[in-house]
């Protein structure tokens, strides 16, 4: 254990993992940086490599410190106004989520099922349920959890 990162209480909540997306989360830009530098230490013992230019860096819930640089395999990494996770846009000055791919998604989707099950004399709707269910509901709910 580094020291680095953020903790709630005594709970280490500084590296979010899901697949092979990595949020890591500090209080300050000196821990980020060590975070990064630990990220990027593991990467060259595992072979795994980093990309700079997929990377990006927020201050949730604050103006980002311009001046305060976090690089990555020496590589200068630039604040984003918000950032992408397992598919969701986080605004970095509120917090907010932007829901707009996910409910685009969900009406593309719906709407497809509609027009294959057209207005036929076979329309089942419990099929349509099932239907929506297994297929719309998914991808509105993808990532909701964070």
């Amino acid at each position: 254990m580094s020291g680095y990162g953020l903790y709630t209480g005594s709970i280490f909540t500084g590296a979010i993992l899901y697949a092979d997306d990595i949020a890591l989360l500090a209080c300050s830009c000196l821990s980020l940086q060590r975070l990064v530098d630990i990220c990027v230490d593991y990467g060259l013992q595992c072979d795994i490599r980093f990309n700079p230019h997929k990377t990006q860096i927020a201050c949730l819930g604050g103006i980002s410190p311009k001046y305060n640089t976090i690089t990555i395999a020496d590589q200068l990494l630039s604040w984003a106004d918000r950032i992408k996770y397992l598919g969701c846009f986080l605004k970095s000055r509120n917090c907010e989520i932007d829901i707009a791919p996910f409910v685009a998604r969900f009406y593309g989707t719906y709407n497809n099922i509609l027009n294959v099950m057209g207005k036929s004399s076979y329309h089942n709707d419990m099929v349509a349920v099932h239907l929506i269910k297994s297929y719309c509901l998914p991808s509105m709910l993808y990532g909701c959890d964070l």
